[in-house]
């Protein structure tokens, strides 16, 4: 049996909490529409979230915050953007078949 090192511990809490974060159904929309449709506003996310947009800021802040997403601000807007390549293959695995 293989005796797991800490850092090996540490990296799966890491992944665990990616997962974690994603499986929330906001954020899991929000991630489809950033993959989908590319680098967008928080008002042209919540077109066609339906949240109140404190809401929606909250997720998006959280998903950032945990390096899922990441932002730009370009004068008073911040655009969203996912560009990680593990995300946009673990959402695209669980929105097969709905697209």
């Amino acid at each position: 049996m293989e005796v797991k090192t800490d850092a090996h511990k540490a990296y799966m809490i890491q992944k665990a909490q990616l997962i974690k974060a994603m499986a929330h159904p906001i954020r899991l929309c929000v991630l489809d529409e950033l993959i989908q449709n590319g680098e967008k506003n928080v008002s042209q996310i919540n077109d066609c979230m339906g949240v109140s947009q404190s809401n929606l800021s909250q997720h998006l802040s959280k998903l950032r915050d945990l390096g899922i997403v990441e932002s730009t601000k370009l004068g008073n807007q911040i655009y969203y953007r996912c560009e990680r390549e593990d995300v946009i293959a673990i959402v695209n695995v669980i929105m097969r078949g709905e697209r």
